[in-house]
């Protein structure tokens, strides 16, 4: 035999070693005959494939299958598989109840007597499938009504011991001090609202005359209603003149004071007017400012005039030794050379 054929089989036998090893970690032999039952819920309570099932605390299988149908209900079929010798009755009901408070998951298969012949299931038959919750699950039916007396008597001693602790006369909690202030607070309240009554009481016939003033105060307004309306026309009328007169005299303020600006605008045209005249009389050469607008040479002699004179000033401030008295002309000509030789000219 080559050494290919020897690995392919090693490979075969351990390909199949894996499988009946994964089968029976699952719960299932797969060397041995099995007997598969249907049973449908209608909650599993995330029960998976592999989860024991026991009769009487012994393991005779495992479930093979879990799948949701795609009806109304939404039911959960699961399918049983026991060990080939297991028989079971028709009437056994495949109870799901809880291992732990981890979530942990069993079914229970339960009948009143074993069967023999027709009486026992055959292989693919369904069973009846039953739900139990935890505590169902924990402490049994018949339990669970004691558990419950236990229960309801331990919560109720610990509501006595808190009722003590935070509401009795001498507890300091913060509950039992605003309670006791509260109720306090409600006596003083009914003190007061019985005070207020009896002064209610006291004060009823000041009250009633105090209305009855009020009423004759009505009827004497109801009665006076054509002399009040009368009053108040003459009130209306009164504002309304005296309006009338402060709106005739801002009229008349207006007025006089238009009057004025107008004096004012003609005074202004009179100056106007003679300013026009002069100049007028300036455009035709009327007096010296005239005859120095029209005449063109005296005009020309005055611009002479005003350049030799400028010229006189420049040369008094450059050479004020010529215009000293008592310089003779020689001295005045040596301080022009030397003016010269200055300037370099």
């Amino acid at each position: 035999m080559s050494n290919e054929v020897k690995v392919g089989l090693l490979a075969i036998a351990a390909i199949a070693v894996s499988y009946w090893g994964y089968k029976f970690i699952m719960g299932k032999n797969v060397l041995l005959k099995s007997n598969t039952y249907k049973v449908y819920y209608p909650k599993v309570d995330r029960m998976q494939v592999g989860t024991q099932v026991f009769i009487n605390g012994v393991p005779v299988g495992s479930v093979a299958k879990v799948a949701l149908l795609n009806d109304v209900d939404r039911t959960v079929e699961v399918v049983l598989d026991l060990i080939p010798e297991m028989t079971i009755p028709k009437d056994t009901r495949a109870v799901i109840e809880s291992t732990g408070f981890m979530g942990g998951k069993a079914i229970k298969l339960m009948y009143d007597k074993p069967c023999s012949g027709d009486d026992c299931a055959e292989p693919g038959d369904t069973l009846e499938g039953e739900f139990k919750g935890l505590l169902d699950s924990m402490v049994g039916e018949e339990a669970v009504g004691d558990y419950a007396t236990v229960l309801q008597k331990s919560l109720q001693r610990i509501v006595d011991t808190l009722n003590y602790a935070l509401l009795s006369e001498n507890s300091q909690s913060p509950i039992a001090k605003t309670i006791r202030n509260l109720d306090a607070t409600m006596a003083n309240l009914n003190s007061s609202t019985a005070q207020l009554d009896q002064m209610l009481r006291r004060s009823s016939g000041n009250i009633q005359a105090s209305l009855a003033s009020v009423e004759s105060i009505t009827g004497n307004l109801e009665r006076n209603n054509a002399r009040i309306s009368a009053i108040i026309a003459n009130a209306d009328s009164l504002s309304s003149q005296l309006v009338a007169a402060d709106l005739q005299k801002t009229v008349n303020e207006v007025n006089t004071s238009i009057q004025e600006l107008r004096g004012t605008l003609e005074n202004a045209n009179k100056a106007i007017a003679g300013i026009s005249g002069v100049v007028d009389g300036i455009n035709a050469g009327e007096g010296t400012l005239g005859q120095l607008v029209k005449d063109e040479a005296l005009y020309r002699n005055l611009s002479n005039l005003t350049r030799e004179a400028d010229s006189l000033i420049t040369d008094f401030q450059d050479r004020p030794y010529r215009y000293m008295p008592l310089k003779s002309r020689r001295k005045v000509e040596r301080y022009d050379r030397q003016d010269l030789q200055e300037t370099g000219n």
